[in-house]
């Protein structure tokens, strides 16, 4: 993909979670600026009587990424059911000039199944480059709707800022349950930088459920390694330097830190570290640390979906009572590994249902799965019984059945 200045990502998806929309009002369309993940499991994984939440994003620094999401309204739709909406992008630097101009981006074209909000089926993820200046940015839209007639136009504005690390409160942990629908990548490494434990237990073992995740911001955010190699070489304790090491043999990225002899010894011992496969079938907590940072760091449902498997160690359940009452020897291996499936399986629901309290998203996500044909039978026992806790201790009206969904309306964050 050339970069110039301007890199345009097109996804196409079908329509999007039924919401309201008046085909008697003129045709109308709101301006996303967002850093949430464009494969937008946060609109099309959730069930209709939630709207999906579309985090604003006001500034970035050079090397950042945005997207632009235009959502679409009020538009028309011919006789067989066909809409049809164009728009074009224009972006003004700060001193008025012309930017960037994309012309003829495919709104949407083809048939509508309902009264739905379309998000565009094209969509551009935009990213400053070094020589820009900085300021604010003006980003121009005009949307046609071929059917109804009818233009509009209407802009937001960006500003470009020098990158830099924001403050965070010793202990502060809130913005990681919001960090799958509002994505602060900044905090991110702030956080990672001053963890409250050392990334390697005194064992050797990886405290997975940090460095996962931390994996997954940067790989996700490009603009941070070069942010960070710039802090390993000028201000990084000897230990920030090492968990630095750490985060980039994760990501295969060491090469670019360019280690000195005596970092280098250390980063050979890393090698003997064992990554757990996530995505294989599920017999430890550590799977299960490495999926929640993937949820967490990307918003994504496929870690939720895993998750939901190890719900067939349910078979296991009464080990741990039969050991604990002597009727079965825990000295035996076949009874150690069924006491720790039991183990892994109610981490799994505890786990699930303390971060569906926490996460708006995740206990959405859960509600949609179960409203699916993606769940067995048994993964739909557990997770049915999930929600209703969850229910039930935030007060909230949801039940997870098939019943007609409320409709909504799409909210900004």
């Amino acid at each position: 993909m050339k970069r110039i200045g301007l890199i345009i990502v097109i996804i196409l998806l079908i329509a999007s979670t039924a919401l309201a929309k008046d085909e008697s009002a003129a045709f109308d369309f709101v301006i996303g600026l967002t850093q949430q993940n464009m494969e937008m499991d946060w609109w099309f994984a959730i069930p209709s009587q939630f709207g999906p939440m579309v985090s604003k994003v006001e500034s970035v620094s050079k090397g950042e990424y945005f997207n632009i999401l235009p959502i679409f309204n009020n538009y028309g739709a011919d006789k067989d059911g066909i809409a049809k909406i164009t728009y074009m992008v224009l972006i003004i630097k700060p001193d008025n000039t012309r930017y960037q101009q994309i012309e003829d981006l495919n709104g949407y074209s083809g048939k509508i199944t309902g009264p739905h909000l379309l998000p565009a089926k094209e969509r551009l993820t935009v990213c400053f480059e070094p020589e820009d200046m900085f300021g604010e940015y003006i980003i121009k839209i005009e949307a046609f709707d071929w059917i109804k007639n009818q233009r509009v136009e209407k802009k937001v504005k960006i500003n470009l800022k020098e990158f830099e690390l924001p403050e965070l409160n010793k202990g502060d942990m809130e913005w990681i349950f919001s960090y799958p629908s509002k994505p602060e990548s900044r905090k991110a490494i702030t956080a990672f930088l001053s963890p409250p434990r050392p990334y390697i237990n005194k064992d050797g073992s990886i405290v997975w459920s940090a460095l996962w995740f931390y994996k997954y911001v940067i790989e996700e955010n490009d603009f941070l390694s070069p942010q960070i190699i710039e802090f390993f070489n000028k201000k990084a304790t000897e230990q920030q330097k090492k968990d630095i090491i750490l985060l980039f043999h994760l990501s295969n990225k060491t090469k670019e830190l360019g280690l000195k002899e005596d970092l280098k010894q250390y980063r050979q011992g890393l090698n003997k570290i064992k990554i757990p496969d996530p995505y294989t079938e599920i017999t430890t907590g550590d799977q299960l640390d490495m999926l929640w940072a993937e949820f967490f760091a990307t918003g994504r449902v496929k870690p939720v979906r895993q998750i939901i498997s190890s719900f067939k160690l349910s078979k296991f359940i009464g080990t741990l009572e039969k050991v604990k009452n002597k009727k079965l020897d825990i000295n035996s291996d076949d009874v150690k590994q069924q006491a720790m499936l039991e183990a892994v399986f109610r981490s799994a629901m505890w786990s699930l249902g303390s971060n569906c309290f926490q996460s708006s998203l995740l206990f959405q996500y859960c509600v949609g799965l179960y409203q699916s044909d993606k769940l067995n039978v048994l993964e739909k026992k557990y997770l049915k019984a999930i929600i209703q806790q969850v229910s039930e201790e935030k007060n909230q009206k949801v039940q997870p059945t098939k019943a007609e969904p409320e409709i909504s309306a799409v909210s900004a964050q």
